[in-house]
């Protein structure tokens, strides 16, 4: 226990020793964590309004008026059932689908103009809503099921629904990329910071060296030194993560632009990101020691 608090005391010492320095890589991890912060929320958002545009997005699936029989019917159902990629079929038969067609027009006459299409004279075939498992296999699964037999029609949101998917993905790839690439800067300077200390501490540490101290004795200072840089640099991210999306979510009600764009709720996502950014950082500085402490102590026993 005495040589684990040695460490951290040693830790804490490092860091306010080179306190120009440490402050230089705190401000840098603190940025990094701010961005990452930024793109774990927006990542968030993004996974779910595009759950939501997959899943109000339906392969509309016409029934040829030659397979209107129930096993013909039945026999369609289990064949697109059966293809790749499909999450959910449901049925709507041609009353149905007039029903749904005059709802969808609000205009006052709609009523008035299609009402009387109301049984014998119903000009609608039967049809099934189709559920792809993701966006990105509605155009391969629309293909498949246009191939089915007893099918007249098989058509989706169009070549926009799979761009508007396509580019949220997009987005989420970039966001992990540039973090990835501000992580990459924080444990330069990191490793920067704790080259600076071990080169102060090289007379000491040739000390321990020589009265048979391990390697891990040596290391653990540094590495301890890096985490703390790490941790401090996570706290104000914390609180703007807990504290600025809380703001976000009740100035916006909620939502951006319309109702299908809605936020995920602060609770329990502030404080699982909060939790991510501090192991995040707390890593960060941990790898940068290591390198750090891997190229300049150096020896054979």
């Amino acid at each position: 226990m005495t040589r684990i608090w040695r460490h951290i005391r040693e830790g804490f010492q490092g860091v306010t020793r080179h306190f120009a320095l440490s402050l230089s890589s705190i401000s840098s991890v603190t940025v990094t964590l701010l961005i990452m912060a930024a793109f774990l929320f927006l990542s968030s958002n993004l996974t779910e309004i595009t759950k939501k545009v997959e899943q109000s997005v339906q392969i509309h699936v016409q029934v040829d008026k030659n397979y209107e029989a129930q096993d013909q019917l039945d026999r369609i159902e289990k064949e697109i059932k059966a293809l790749p990629g499909i999450a959910e079929v449901k049925f709507s038969s041609k009353d149905e689908e007039l029903e749904a067609f005059i709802q969808l027009d609000e205009s006052a006459d709609s009523e008035q103009l299609f009402g009387p299409f109301r049984g014998e004279n119903n000009p609608f075939t039967h049809a099934f809503l189709v559920q792809a498992v993701s966006g990105d296999q509605l155009v391969d699964a629309t293909a498949r099921i246009s191939g089915v037999e007893g099918v007249y029609k098989a058509v989706y949101g169009g070549s926009a629904t799979s761009t508007f998917i396509s580019t949220l993905e997009q987005v989420r790839y970039i966001g992990v990329v540039i973090v990835a690439a501000l992580g990459i800067v924080a444990i330069f300077l990191i490793s920067n910071t704790i080259r600076v200390s071990i080169h102060s501490r090289r007379r000491e540490i040739s000390i321990m060296r020589t009265v048979g101290a391990t390697n891990w004795y040596i290391r653990w200072p540094f590495i301890i030194e890096g985490m703390l840089i790490g941790l401090i640099g996570s706290i104000i991210p914390v609180l703007v993560s807990i504290f600025g999306y809380q703001y976000l979510y009740d100035a916006t009600g909620g939502f951006l632009i319309s109702r299908m764009f809605t936020l995920v709720p602060p609770s329990p996502l502030v404080y699982q990101s909060s939790l991510i950014l501090v192991a995040i950082g707390v890593g960060v500085g941990a790898i940068g020691s290591l390198l750090s402490v891997g190229k300049l102590l150096r020896w054979t026993r």
